[in-house]
């Protein structure tokens, strides 16, 4: 977060980015982003720590109420469908905090908001919308310690490839991990 981007350098990487390979082809080579690569950017080391996997089943609300330590039918009452999609306005994971920091619940506070930071920069798929997707790796981090580096090298390459099908400008995944 603490990189500031050039939007024109990542414009012209976009650009080059070759579906097929899954990489960035120039004239004389190839830059392909390696796990590797993501686990320094990110500071989250692989070695000693499952990596994600999902397993086609979502987080249950009982698992994500107690780690947030909201009532699970408060919690189902805040589930929202948008676009065939389940998941959180951003508004509740932005509003909720508050009530945490009345509490001086820091523990949970963070929770929150790495929640939040799940879904709206490691995986967003809809604009101030946390989808399930970034429940469930969030839950599996948690609960687990599996470690998402996969998961969120495999969503930057999905966005990659949608924004090349799609012919979109608009490019949503980490923009300064990839653009270190």
């Amino acid at each position: 977060m603490e990189v500031e981007v050039q939007i024109y350098a990542i414009t012209a990487l976009a650009q080059y980015y070759d579906p097929p390979l899954r990489c960035f082809t120039f004239q004389d080579f190839q830059l392909v982003p390696t796990i590797e690569e993501f686990e320094q950017i990110l500071d989250l080391p692989m070695e000693g720590k499952i990596l994600y996997r999902y397993f086609e089943q979502h987080s249950s609300i009982p698992t994500l109420a107690e780690i947030l330590k909201i009532h699970p039918k408060e919690l189902e009452s805040k589930l929202v469908e948008r676009k065939n999609t389940r998941g959180f306005p951003q508004k509740f994971l932005e509003n909720y905090p508050y009530q945490l920091a009345e509490k001086e619940d820091w523990g949970t506070f963070i929770d929150v908001l790495t929640l939040t930071l799940y879904g709206i920069m490691l995986f967003p798929n809809l604009e101030h919308f946390v989808d399930y997707a970034a429940i469930n790796v969030f839950v599996a981090m948690k609960t687990r310690s599996e470690n998402p580096i996969t998961a969120i090298l495999a969503d930057i390459y999905e966005t990659l490839n949608l924004c090349y099908k799609m012919k979109q400008k608009k490019v949503l995944c980490c923009l300064p991990a990839l653009y270190v």
